[in-house]
């Protein structure tokens, strides 16, 4: 076993150097087992300048005997498939495991356990160095470690590098079904530790998922989820996919005030007032996220004329077609230019056509929105009509009425008052 090369090379050590020192003061008579290898015990030998620094140096080269002793059996009945797995690196990847292993009784791990309080006896020397005149102590520990205690730390490294196997598997298929950010990052900090603590091909593995983290955390956008002026909503995207966080962004605003936040949801909404905003510049609201090393920024504009209407009617207005019986004329076609100051959406409520002089008034139900500022054509049927109107028979007539309109949200109205206009029919 490995251990043994190590105590032969100490005690190796020993043996040339014990002719640069002179044995100043020591404990006792040196005993057999500093110098001959004892079953079911370790022999660790620590130098220092104080007899307390030989002593705990002792204590560590008798964890990295144990260590190395685990390490040799793992490599020899190992059963992770990569040639290149050597007893150091199973040895370093022993003490990366041993502070998350632990036995079946809940009790620390067995290095955790060695201690100066454990030790079977000691012997310990003061020295002189003939050469250079200094002291220095040599400490001896005999500490039990049997082949059971042996077998049981090779049993919780293996059954560990399972459990940590399976904790690879887990958080590789939580990244195909993630539904929050923190689920990627919290990820992607066990994968680092799990990519430390391989040796073999699963490190790689680990490594590909990290880069698979990364590549997520960077695609993050934030889109606008149908926010109207005084009520920004957002949700955040990973590949189409709609995902929450509980991060808190930084939100920047040059002149709207945020009033009240709704934050760590699938659709995140921002309330926030505007009265002291004119300029179209400024009259934006930034937010900005920060996952990790990735950061995910949008500005929002709002339109201070979203929530307005008005309207002018232009043109002439055209009316047509219908089904004609005698005098009676129904379902006749209108259409009617009108022309919009803003680019908020504006929805037709009504349209009420006079004719008193025949003793007639059309008035029609309207629900037709149109959004932008522009001229924009509505079309309409009126239910019924009277040949009287008709400015084929009488081109002098004249058309009296309103159209009544309001903004999309209904918080503002306006009527367009018809009076003496100028109308054409096809009849």
């Amino acid at each position: 076993m490995k251990k043994q090369g190590i105590v032969l090379a100490f005690l190796c050590c020993s043996l040339l150097l014990f002719a640069q020192f002179t044995v100043i003061e020591k404990n006792g008579k040196k005993p057999n087992w500093t110098m001959e290898l004892e079953k079911g015990f370790v022999v660790g030998i620590g130098a220092g300048m104080t007899i307390q620094q030989a002593q705990d140096n002792a204590i560590l080269n008798v964890k990295a005997q144990i260590v190395s002793s685990v390490a040799d059996n793992i490599v020899s009945t190992s059963e992770l498939k990569n040639a290149e797995i050597t007893t150091d690196r199973v040895s370093h990847q022993f003490q990366t495991y041993s502070s998350l292993i632990t036995s079946k009784s809940g009790k620390q791990n067995y290095l955790m356990g060695i201690s100066k309080l454990n030790v079977s006896d000691s012997y310990w020397e003061k020295r002189l160095d003939k050469q250079t005149k200094d002291i220095s102590y040599q400490y001896f520990v005999k500490y039990p470690f049997s082949s059971t205690e042996l077998s049981q730390l090779v049993y919780e490294f293996k059954q560990k590098d399972q459990e940590l196997t399976d904790e690879l598997e887990k958080i590789l298929a939580k990244l195909q079904i993630f539904t929050t950010i923190e689920e990627i990052l919290d990820g992607q900090a066990t994968l680092t530790s799990l990519c430390d603590a391989f040796i073999d091909q699963r490190k790689t593995k680990a490594q590909i998922a990290i880069d698979k983290c990364n590549t997520l955390l960077a695609s993050v956008i934030i889109q606008n989820e149908e926010s109207i002026l005084g009520n920004l909503r957002y949700g955040l995207y990973i590949n189409n996919k709609r995902v929450s966080t509980s991060a808190r962004p930084i939100i920047s605003a040059p002149c709207a005030i945020v009033e009240d936040k709704k934050l760590g949801t699938e659709i995140c909404e921002l309330h926030y007032r505007y009265d002291e905003c004119y300029g179209d510049v400024d009259n934006r609201i930034k937010v900005v996220y920060t996952f990790g090393a990735s950061k995910s920024e949008r500005t929002f504009f709002f339109d201070l004329t979203e929530n307005k209407a008005d309207l002018n009617l232009i043109g002439t207005i055209r009316i047509s077609d219908g089904n004609r019986e005698g005098e009676s004329i129904s379902n006749a076609k209108c259409k009617i230019e009108l022309n919009s100051k803003f680019n908020s959406p504006v929805t037709i409520t009504n349209i009420t056509f006079d004719w008193k002089q025949y003793g007639l008034i059309s008035d029609v139900a309207l629900n037709e929105t149109f959004s932008g500022k522009g001229i924009h054509v509505l079309e309409f049927t009126i239910p019924r009509l009277t040949t009287p109107v008709s400015t084929v028979l009488h081109p002098e007539n004249k058309l009296n009425g309103s159209i009544t309109y309001s903004s999309d949200n209904g918080k503002q109205t306006g009527k367009i008052r018809i009076y003496q206009k100028e109308y054409i029919t096809t009849w």
